[in-house]
């Protein structure tokens, strides 16, 4: 194990699972992801809305159906944030796919606007007018696969409990998944030098390529010693082959008005 970066000076300080890498947007959660028209998960089969997100830029593409059941074809460049997102909706056409790309072929025309409301980080409510005709839907992501967060990680946790106490634990993190089941044991240092444990466990519940784990935790500080134990939440899950990272919640014996901040690891290379 690491030496913990942290002052951990009393022995019920809470370990929240992780945090370092950063989100792959700065700017707010990042909506990046297929949507559907259903929730909490998309029932209407048939059409989609892509949205790529860039910091505080996301750039839509919407495919649905006119009133003659042809394909139309939509984009908006949309702005604002953090969960209110706002542009003009263009429609596009272009060369026939089967020949050379004609650049001089293509026109953008605005039909009209669009705008994303997210009420969280796997829902909301997407409104857009084209040519005169206005449509709402409740929206949600699209889910395929979920990720196996199995391995070894360099882990930390950053923290602020309703009291006002500063958390921050850092070292070696290891984790199991089962199906949807994951544990996870961050194996740290305190503030004494000596070897202390936390674990978590839960349930992953997926949504598109984001998520949310809970569950609850326990810590021993020192190893051999019950420390706190409670309940925890980590949604906005963020993953990827270098590592992962969300957003944290937590209430215990000692921070019963709950706790919030970020946790995150870093995947080991051995």
């Amino acid at each position: 194990m690491l030496k913990s970066l942290s002052r951990l000076g009393a022995a019920f300080v809470t370990a929240i699972t992780l945090s370092a890498p950063a989100m792959a947007s700065t700017f707010s959660v990042d909506y990046t992801d297929l949507w559907g028209g259903g929730q909490p998960a998309p029932t209407e089969n048939g059409w989609g809305l892509n949205l790529i997100q860039q910091g505080d830029v996301i750039f839509a593409t919407m495919f649905v159906y006119g009133s003659d059941n042809t394909a139309r074809w939509f984009s908006a460049t949309l702005t604002g944030g953090p969960s209110i997102w706002t542009g003009a909706l263009d429609q596009t056409t272009g060369s026939f796919y089967g020949t050379t790309w004609n650049n001089s072929s293509v026109t953008h025309n605005v039909v009209g606007t669009m705008s994303v409301s997210f009420n969280s980080g796997a829902a909301g409510t997407l409104t857009y007018t084209a040519s005169g005709v206005t449509v709402t839907k409740q929206i949600s992501r699209f889910t395929f696969r979920a990720p196996n967060l199995a391995g070894r990680y360099l882990g930390g946790a950053v923290a602020t409990c309703t009291s006002g106490q500063q958390i921050l634990i850092f070292d070696t993190l290891t984790i199991s998944q089962t199906g949807t089941n994951v544990a996870m044991q961050v194996d740290f240092f305190n503030g004494n030098g000596q070897q202390s444990r936390c674990t978590y466990s839960g349930g992953i519940n997926t949504t598109g390529r984001s998520g949310s784990i809970n569950g609850t935790y326990s810590c021993q500080i020192p190893l051999g010693t019950n420390a706190n134990s409670g309940n925890f939440s980590v949604s906005n899950l963020d993953t990827s082959i270098d590592g992962f990272n969300g957003s944290f919640t937590a209430s215990d014996q000692f921070c019963t008005g709950g706790m919030s901040g970020h946790f995150g690891g870093v995947k080991d290379v051995l």
